[in-house]
């Protein structure tokens, strides 16, 4: 439980101030989305970040009961999706990912709002 707590503290407040930035700096944060994107090497080296941090979370956090621990878990198979997809195909995901990303600021600003909320209350509140 101490660990879920720990992950859950960690990752809420981060969701909650990365969110916050994304909010705030709208026009910064799509320009360092673009340039991000036009770096393959970039690419690779946040995709293998990603898949060791989801991979840690999932060895270290293998917990599949049907509670909030759960989210911790899922966060980290989708990390793992991520860096696997950013590693494998760099090209395909450096193509579509401003498009991507911009259609759907508002929705994926909302996801992370509430998960990071929800995550952040069951870190300090359980």
């Amino acid at each position: 439980m101490a660990v879920s707590l720990f992950l859950a503290k960690l990752i809420g407040v981060y969701l909650l101030v990365a969110t916050a930035d994304m909010l705030l700096r709208k026009e910064k944060f799509e320009d360092a989305l673009t340039d991000y994107a036009s770096s393959k090497g970039l690419l690779l080296f946040s995709g293998s970040l990603s898949l060791v941090f989801g991979l840690a979370i999932i060895f270290g956090h293998p917990v599949y009961k049907f509670n909030w621990r759960i989210v911790i878990t899922l966060i980290g198979y989708l990390l793992v999706i991520r860096g696997i997809a950013r590693v494998a195909a760099p090209i395909f995901i450096q193509k579509r990912i401003v498009k991507w990303f911009i259609q759907g600021y508002w929705i994926i600003c909302g996801v992370l709002l509430v998960l990071g909320f929800f995550l952040t209350y069951h870190g300090f509140i359980s």
